[in-house]
């Protein structure tokens, strides 16, 4: 669960759309909770700015479809 929710965050922080999808359909295909996976977004807010945070909750978003 760390692990996968940490590989999220970094993926994140490197702006790379692709990474956020591909760990996103990871992280609930292993059982992740919504919560826990959109919060890794929200806590993207303190060191990488209110704007990357919400284009990340948007690409997570993007996989619930």
């Amino acid at each position: 669960r760390e692990r996968r929710l940490g590989k999220l965050a970094l993926a994140i922080g490197a702006s790379s759309e692709g990474a956020v999808h591909s760990h996103t359909r990871r992280a609930r295909a292993e059982g992740i909770d919504e919560a826990a996976i959109e919060q890794v977004a929200l806590l993207a807010i303190g060191p990488l700015g209110l704007p990357r945070a919400v284009a990340a909750k948007t690409w997570i978003e993007d996989e619930k479809a």
